[in-house]
């Protein structure tokens, strides 16, 4: 098991609007001590990740010959997300052009694991046939493509209400894999070997689901993390430890479940308002919180 973060732990400024680049962010990530990176490219429009731009794929050689060059592993990627099951969305002619790219862009970066969110179908919240349904036809023709590219999916598990205070990214109470269950379910429909579970510890807090169960349910499913606490609220993306996940209890099932990946934080807001001078030391914290995560999932702490 290896430390890794999404490389927007060193990447937004307090204005929402500077951004330190993602190169950037890769030196000093490694200098910081990690052992990996999720290259989160999940919001293209902005600056900060170059999906967007003509010369993205010129851009992905610099990130793929800096992460060689740095021997930072890039493990994970997240794509672009949005609810793709909403009929007509309009932001369907921005986001899925974008989505495709992250996902050749993933290919050239020989990530093992690209992690996307399932959609849920408008007012489909008691058995949630239709969104199974759409689901997997949203996402087979993607399962091809990075077959194609040489990756792995993994569908995370989301939770209702998700991502509340951004109206942007607001679902609808009763959001479609906002439990392990339903997220097996629809993984195991696929019946192929490029596709498993992305994990975020802090969604299931917010379920208030048992996750050591859930961990043991999902088995070898379970193929990358996202490592964040909050305050059982709101989707906080804060650091271990500073919230009410019961880190304890939680992490020493990865070993017994016999996880293969990484714990990849996801705790952006631990250094997103902080003044730059500050931000590699709070960064610094973050990993050294990260080895004890580690210890204690492996039964030395």
């Amino acid at each position: 098991m290896r430390l890794s973060t999404s490389t927007n732990l060193i990447a937004f400024r307090p204005d929402w609007v500077s951004y330190i680049p993602i190169l950037e962010s890769m030196r000093r990530l490694k200098a910081i001590g990690f052992d990996a990176v999720d290259l989160n490219i999940s919001d293209a429009g902005k600056s900060f990740f170059r999906l967007a731009d003509d010369d993205w794929k010129e851009w992905m050689e610099e990130v793929v010959a800096l992460s060689e060059e740095l021997q930072l592993p890039i493990t994970q990627s997240h794509t672009p997300f949005y609810n793709a099951l909403i009929p007509e969305n309009e932001r369907a002619k921005v986001w899925e052009p974008m989505i495709e790219r992250a996902i050749i862009a993933s290919g050239m970066a020989k990530v093992p694991w690209i992690v996307m969110h399932p959609g849920t179908y408008p007012d489909d919240h008691v058995d949630f046939r239709e969104s199974k349904k759409r689901n997997y036809e949203y996402f087979m023709p993607k399962l091809e493509l990075a077959e194609k590219v040489g990756c792995g999916i993994a569908i995370e598990n989301m939770a209702d209400d998700y991502g509340s205070g951004r109206s942007a990214h607001r679902r609808p109470l009763g959001s479609y894999c906002a439990t392990h269950v339903d997220l097996c379910e629809l993984v195991d429909s696929f019946n192929v070997p490029n596709v498993g579970i992305c994990w975020d510890f802090g969604h299931a807090q917010l379920m208030g689901i048992d996750q050591r169960e859930a961990l043991r349910y999902m088995g070898k499913r379970l193929k990358a993390t996202h490592v964040a606490d909050n305050s059982g609220k709101k989707d906080d993306h804060i650091l271990p430890f500073q919230g009410t996940v019961d880190w304890r209890s939680i992490l020493p099932v990865l070993t017994e479940i016999g996880y293969e990946g990484d714990l990849t934080f996801e705790i952006h807001s631990s250094t997103s308002r902080l003044p730059d001078h500050l931000v590699d030391p709070m960064a610094k914290i973050c990993h050294d919180v990260g080895r004890y995560l580690m210890d204690i999932a492996q039964g030395r702490a």
